[in-house]
């Protein structure tokens, strides 16, 4: 009988710790998270505006403790609300389900757009593109390839910034471009109603990894549950609306096997 008390009570406090991890921290805006608290110990990354870590039920001096990317990690009190989880997966940095942790403009080292247009509402096409460049499997060599993209895009093209709205690396991560709100210039003719995400690297006769696939796709999937892609969005290669052949035949192939394409 001992026994069995013992063990009851053992499920019942996980059942408790289970209960706890609903909640989470959900950023009024971009903060860093970092490895202890203050500001003295090193950055882990960006908690971006919107987003949500899993809440690990501890606040010390103002700083919450959070489940970031599966990192113990402590943010500002100031910067995130603490509410019921609407879906985000344990660890993840998001409140909508399947989105996956994004490297933010400054965390990639972007330089400041010309300009800003902005979309008039959830946009009708997803277009997937390949930077025609060379592959990168970490957070350092994919943040400097996405730099001298928007070098190229604006020093060469003399556009006002980056022209994708995502970029997405074979180290698994997404990179803020545009951005979920900003009329790109990826897709001449539709930036206004579509979303462009780049997959870096030159994917004529190979496709991605398994990473960056899954990445891609999940973004996809968050941009449609934060409202930012309809529902019934369109797929599309760059290619099926223009003269290229971005964004590269193997990939090319194997878009036109996924749901609405």
């Amino acid at each position: 009988m001992m026994l069995l008390s013992f063990i009851t009570v053992g499920l019942l406090a996980t059942s408790l710790r289970g209960a706890s991890a609903a909640q989470c921290a959900c950023a009024t805006g971009d903060v860093h998270v970092r490895s202890g608290v203050g500001t003295s110990h090193s950055i882990l990354g960006v908690l971006t505006k919107g987003s949500c870590a899993t809440y690990e039920d501890e606040q010390r001096s103002g700083w919450v403790h959070v489940n970031f990317n599966g990192k113990s990690g402590w943010t500002s009190g100031h910067y995130v609300n603490i509410q019921s989880c609407s879906g985000g997966s344990s660890g993840g940095t998001s409140t909508y389900d399947g989105c996956p942790p994004i490297v933010t403009r400054a965390q990639w080292g972007a330089r400041a757009p010309d300009s800003i247009s902005h979309l008039s509402g959830a946009v009708r096409y997803a277009f997937i593109h390949h930077g025609e460049s060379g592959a990168c499997s970490s957070q350092s060599s994919c943040s400097a390839i996405v730099r001298s993209y928007q070098n190229y895009h604006m020093d060469t093209h003399g556009w006002s910034d980056i022209g994708y709205s995502f970029l997405v690396g074979e180290d698994g991560n997404a990179y803020e471009g545009r951005g979920w709100d900003r009329i790109g210039a990826h897709t001449q003719g539709y930036n206004s109603v579509g979303l462009g995400f780049c997959m870096i690297g030159n994917f004529m006769t190979h496709v991605p990894n398994t990473a960056a696939l899954n990445t891609v796709k999940a973004l996809i999937s968050c941009g449609v549950s934060m409202g930012k892609i309809q529902s019934n969005y369109i797929l599309r290669g760059h290619r099926d609306m223009g003269s290229t052949d971005c964004p590269g035949t193997a990939l090319y192939n194997l878009i036109r096997t996924w749901p609405h394409y």
